[in-house]
């Protein structure tokens, strides 16, 4: 089934769209989260806070990787809209080859780093040994990840937001049984975690793969879309390595976190994994929101609907700030209770209140981010990935400066640890303004090339 979304009202064909796209990422998130959980409870609290820490090293290789396949949807989606069948295939067939490449070459990579890249993180010798254990086998299936998440994205540049959700259901539930069998009856501790988190993402990845055999003859390809295509490849890439390049970027400054959390010890560590992946949560509908609008503008981009483009980007922002406040009404009332959930009843009430803390600070200032996410997957969606990496590295300024902060100020005793993490959550907020003051600029430049266009296009 496909959705053409150059139709209907902008706001309904929004929301409705996000919608699969939501419950989809807060699926992915569950991978992570349950891996945590069941680890916790059977293994222990230092292996849960050790599968934890690897956060940002995973999304620094699965985020990449994401935002790859994204990228290369989105210059499907653009030819979808603008009709052009034969491209479609050439574009999925360029995806392919490339997706296929780059994941190995960045899975051989990170295996092989695995071990350096934990030490530069300074993870507790009370982790590490977890922490590798499960982070190497994530690296290993990056094959698999760009698999599931290349074919999603191609269902859903087409307008099926829908189908993506179904198997990452399946995909989840396959990864919890794995979790306990592997874990708890095989013994295998966060190396289980690990596997069952790939071995998901394959089972999910077949059945994408027999999806679009039966109902998508849009993405049907055969040898001949396989042929070299410079030029095709050129403008995969020309959006997709932008797009996993600041993935990447945004990560160095979440590891930058991580390394100055990691030295406050094991419970501050504890701390800042729980909030962070309630945070994780609560941006979700962000991402959504951030997903949907990016397809829409794609395929309106490519039949020329620019007023189309700017009613869906201002839209998208409405939806997105009424988000934050229902997100606020939700967590500070209900915050520690979800955090309990997440750490277990025997989590330190040291831990819960730091962790509360976190979430507290970050919730105040999700505003921010949803402009951020907003102007920048239009930004992207129309071409405009200049101005959106550069947003990376600013992100980097405002992450990197809070954390130079406190290792200055904590290191020479002239703060606390506890006040230090206070700062520490400042970190993302910071990111968050820096990024989007970046590309505020280039967003209201498109804005007035649009309405130029819209003029002429009404002229004529």
């Amino acid at each position: 089934m496909t959705t053409d979304l150059t139709r209907g009202s902008p706001l309904k064909r929004i929301f409705f769209f996000a919608i699969p796209f939501l419950l989809g990422n807060l699926f992915q998130q569950f991978y992570n989260v349950v891996d945590m959980v069941i680890v916790g409870r059977t293994v222990g609290t230092l292996a849960y806070a050790a599968v934890g820490s690897t956060g940002s090293l995973v999304w620094f290789a699965s985020g990449a990787i994401q935002s790859l396949t994204v990228g290369f949807s989105v210059v499907t989606a653009h030819h979808f809209g603008s009709g052009d069948g034969e491209k479609v295939k050439k574009s999925f067939a360029g995806a392919i080859k490339l997706s296929a490449i780059i994941s190995i070459a960045l899975s051989v990579i990170c295996v092989l780093c695995a071990h350096p890249m934990l030490k530069v993180m300074r993870t507790p010798e009370t982790l590490y040994d977890n922490a590798y254990s499960y982070i190497v086998w994530i690296f290993a299936g990056l094959i698999v990840t760009a698999l599931f998440n290349l074919l999603s994205n191609m269902i859903r540049a087409l307008g099926d937001s829908k189908t993506p959700l179904y198997f990452l259901v399946v995909s989840c539930v396959v990864n919890i049984i794995l979790d306990i069998v592997l874990i708890r009856f095989l013994n295998m501790g966060t190396a289980g975690a690990g596997l069952a988190t790939v071995i998901a993402q394959l089972i999910s990845g077949i059945c994408c793969i027999v999806y679009l055999a039966k109902k998508h003859p849009m993405l049907h390809v055969k040898r001949e879309h396989f042929a070299a295509d410079l030029e095709m490849d050129r403008h995969l890439l020309k959006i997709g390595i932008p797009m996993a390049f600041l993935n990447m970027v945004l990560s160095v400054g979440s590891i930058i976190v991580q390394f100055v959390t990691n030295g406050f010890g094991d419970s501050y560590v504890s701390a800042q994994v729980t909030g962070s992946k309630i945070e994780n949560f609560l941006v979700q509908p962000l991402i959504a929101f951030g997903s949907a609008v990016s397809v829409f503008t794609a395929q309106n981009h490519g039949a020329g609907n620019y007023k189309r483009v700017l009613e869906g980007s201002k839209k998208t922002l409405l939806m997105c700030i009424i988000w934050c406040i229902l997100a606020a009404c939700i967590l500070l009332p209900f915050g520690k209770f979800f955090i309990v959930l997440i750490a277990g009843k025997d989590v330190a009430e040291s831990v819960v209140n730091d962790a509360y803390r976190y979430i507290l600070i970050n919730t105040a200032f999700t505003f921010i981010v949803s402009g951020l996410i907003v102007y920048k997957s239009v930004l992207q969606a129309v071409n405009r990935t200049t101005w959106s990496m550069i947003s990376g590295f600013t992100e980097i300024l405002g992450r990197g400066g809070v954390a130079v902060l406190v290792v200055i100020l904590t290191s020479n005793a002239v703060v606390s640890e506890s006040l230090g993490f206070t700062i520490v959550c400042l970190a993302n907020p910071m990111a968050w303004l820096f990024g989007l003051l970046t590309i505020l600029a280039d967003y209201f430049l498109m804005r007035k090339k649009f309405k130029k266009l819209i003029r002429e296009q009404s002229a004529n």
